[in-house]
């Protein structure tokens, strides 16, 4: 049994709750720790006033606090489906420098004051910090003494939440690879509730019934990203409906305009049905709705290229949701990516940014119905096995207990 501890999860550019991927992660993390007998705070946004600044959920206790410290953002992507994540699309650059420059010093340092006021009044033990918090948690932890425990999720980790943590929670093996900081990695498999994630057939004729989808279906759902690999898939949709001119294009979530707008130019339109966003309940119908689901991610389109290189990629959560509801995926040839897809067995890996493969693959699927759902189910198979959001917080649990026994042996 673990050593009940308590945990401080600093997390204050996410809403939680919410349908987004990092939102789902951050809320089953703290979840699951807590079944665990832990208590755990996290520190989360708060994107509108009508949120409330404390609440108890699922065993946690979730403190929000505004980005704007005085004011909510309305314009947050949290609150309009259309943002896509920021300002800064009809903003002059000066202003939104500034507001960068803002998130990376003030409202971390806000943050961290808040996180000291939260240590305090709950004797926290752990202060585990999401990289993105751009390093509240580290001066947390300077202001308090106490452990902090990194998360790598994505790319945007300081020098200063490098070298303050204990240890760096990894969702890949290579991040951090050849840097002082490598003996701190501890690499964990990502997560899926398995439950909620699972064959649902009468999701699946409701979801079909509702958008008329009486054909094969290949399915996406994600933010629209660029690297997401859209213009990739794009391209491969023209080839592949000129020999399976019936098949259709499932598109959910938001922020998908431009991708529609693409989609019409290529003369595609036809052939695709966009969603926009939709409840993260509901999310689990619509994957079951499509025959294969894709996620052809390519990494050189992100921005922030040095850092990905630096760093790595986070844990897909994305494929790993297509595979617990038992449907073969198609995704990159890149880890961690393509960590949990055994190619040709549970799904098919594809080379990053290469439209003409990922039509072939498409293709081999729609092919042979038989064999793509022998290859679904052994895709469900293995996330029940390996990646269940319990079995995660158990990795968590037990590092967290190892830094705390030699934070306390050291005091």
């Amino acid at each position: 049994m673990p050593i009940p501890m308590r945990i401080c999860y600093v997390a204050p550019d996410v809403a939680v709750p919410h349908y987004r991927g990092s939102s789902t992660h951050v809320y089953e993390v703290a979840k699951n720790l807590s079944k665990l007998g832990h208590e755990v705070h996290v520190v989360a946004r708060r994107v509108d006033s009508g949120q409330a600044k404390k609440e108890s959920l699922d065993g946690m206790t979730i403190h929000r606090f505004q980005r704007g410290i005085v004011f909510s953002s309305r314009r947050s992507s949290f609150v309009n489906s259309e943002a896509k994540g920021s300002y800064r699309g009809d903003t002059p650059s000066i202003v939104w420098k500034s507001y960068e420059t803002y998130l990376k010093t003030i409202f971390p340092l806000y943050i961290a004051i808040e996180v000291t006021r939260l240590v305090r009044e709950s004797s926290i033990d752990i202060i585990f910090e999401r990289e993105t918090a751009f390093g509240a948690g580290a001066m947390g932890s300077m202001l308090t003494g106490r452990p902090l425990i990194l998360e790598v999720i994505g790319n945007r980790v300081s020098n200063l939440q490098a070298r303050r943590s204990s240890k760096i929670i990894a969702y890949s093996r290579g991040m951090f690879e050849g840097t002082p900081e490598a003996g701190k990695v501890e690499t964990v498999s990502g997560a899926v509730d398995t439950d909620m994630f699972s064959p649902d057939p009468t999701g699946r004729a409701t979801v079909r019934r509702l958008y008329s989808l009486d054909s094969p279906v290949i399915g996406y759902v994600g933010t629209f990203q660029e690297w997401h690999g859209l213009a990739e898939l794009i391209r491969a949709a023209g080839g592949l409906l000129e020999r399976h001119p019936d098949a259709k294009f499932l598109m959910v979530g938001p922020y998908y305009k431009e991708t529609q707008a693409k989609v019409e130019a290529a003369g595609l339109g036809r052939s695709f049905v966009f969603t926009g966003p939709i409840a993260y309940v509901d999310v689990p119908k619509y994957i079951n709705a499509a025959d294969v689901l894709v996620a052809p991610y390519n990494p050189d389109k992100i921005e922030s290229t040095e850092q990905v290189r630096k760093h790595g990629l986070g844990a897909p959560l994305k494929v790993y949701e297509y595979m617990a509801v038992g449907k073969p995926v198609i995704t990159t040839d890149v880890k961690p990516i393509s960590d949990p897809v055994e190619d040709g067995v549970t799904g098919y890996l594809v080379p990053p940014g290469d439209s003409d493969a990922l039509g072939s693959a498409l293709e081999r699927i729609l092919d042979n119905p038989a064999a793509s759902g022998e290859m679904g189910a052994a895709a469900r198979e293995s996330m029940v096995a390996n990646y269940s959001w319990g079995l995660l917080a158990r990795q968590l649990s037990d590092i967290f207990e190892g830094v705390l026994r030699r934070s306390v042996a050291q005091n």
